[in-house]
């Protein structure tokens, strides 16, 4: 296990640090190949729906998202704050044969590392809440409000904290793939102002279980927040829904929360 601190959670690391140290694990942990054939049909009509030419993926990850816009025939630039990621994202980019910028910034930095402006800005996989607070948040709101064309819309997906905070779900999910296990949870801090987001990782070697733990804190961000938030950055007509298939949310049951908002 990992180190703690001294009130019995897991010892945290900043962001990048935490995914630079996932990126080895990270397609595995997410299903990284079969989440195409999923998630294509919605990500097709958003992009004939709103007619995007060009797209910013900020937080890109590994790049599945990227990747996913551009065999759909969209330009695409992706930024991360972990070199990792960024790495693995040209390695994919490579064997599937598919051109994407990769840019490592961190969300405060996408104003002075990119000139281009884009049709649309997506912020995919609960990506936002890793940022600090509500200050951070704008800024990275407004440097994608810097970077989206006029008329072009902002898509953002996050998990629904409504929910976790009133249900105190504590596992987030559990897979296994070629003989390890991950187990994601959270640890959840005095006040719920901010959470702790647990990777363990547990493989067994020679016959012996060999474990990893490894955490990174994150912030509950609500939809009236956010909703408060864009309309600060810039954003108007911000629409709310409970999936990347677009059904309603509710506040009360759906696992995510994705927002889409247009730039006047």
């Amino acid at each position: 296990m990992g180190p703690m601190t001294e009130n019995g959670l897991p010892a945290s690391l900043d962001a990048p640090a935490f995914y630079d140290r996932l990126a080895p694990d990270y397609d595995e942990m997410t299903g990284f190949g079969k989440r195409f054939a999923r998630e294509t049909p919605f990500f097709k009509l958003i992009v004939e729906n709103h007619r995007i030419g060009t797209a910013l993926d900020a937080g890109c990850g590994t790049g599945f998202h990227s990747l996913l816009l551009a065999q759909l025939g969209v330009r695409v630039t992706a930024v991360d704050a972990s070199r990792e990621m960024i790495a693995r994202l040209d390695q994919h980019g490579k064997e599937m044969g598919l051109s994407i910028r990769g840019v490592h910034s961190e969300f405060t930095g996408i104003g002075r590392a990119l000139s281009e402006r884009y049709d649309a800005v997506f912020c995919m996989g609960n990506t936002l809440p890793h940022l600090a607070g509500d200050a951070e948040l704008v800024n990275a709101l407004s440097a994608f409000a810097s970077r989206t064309l006029p008329g072009g819309i902002l898509i953002l997906q996050m998990l629904n904290y409504e929910r976790i905070l009133v249900t105190r779900e504590r596992i987030q999910g559990a897979g296994e793939a070629h003989g390890v296990t991950y187990v994601r949870f959270y640890d959840f801090e005095a006040g719920g102002s901010r959470l702790l987001f647990n990777i363990l990782r547990i493989e067994r070697v020679e016959g012996n279980l060999k474990t990893n733990l490894m955490s990174v804190p994150l912030i509950p961000i609500t939809s009236s927040r956010i909703t408060k938030l864009l309309e600060k950055s810039g954003y108007r007509n911000v629409l709310k829904f409970g999936s990347i298939a677009m059904d309603r949310f509710d506040p009360a049951a759906s696992k995510d929360l994705v927002i889409v908002a247009t730039l006047p």
